[in-house]
């Protein structure tokens, strides 16, 4: 029997790569190297804080526009 804690880790990790996917595909202007990362890093902290929704997951990281999240103090540069 698995832990419960890895399952939800594969659980975020799904939501976040599908997020991903969607933001990708749907990107006016796709998000490359350094932007992609931080939208995936983003992602990870939303999941693992309790957004869930894929369409809210994507709008915010599409707001944020590859910017990297600072959650101690709430900016992006």
């Amino acid at each position: 029997m698995t832990p419960r804690s890895s399952g939800l880790k594969a659980d975020a990790a799904n939501i976040v790569e599908r997020a991903v996917s969607r933001i990708n595909d749907g990107a006016s202007v796709v998000l490359e190297g350094p932007g992609q990362e931080n939208a995936t890093a983003l992602l990870f902290y939303l999941v693992e804080n309790g957004v869930r929704d894929e369409d809210e997951l994507v709008e915010l990281a599409m707001l944020a526009k590859g910017k990297r999240y600072n959650p101690t103090d709430g900016t992006f540069t």
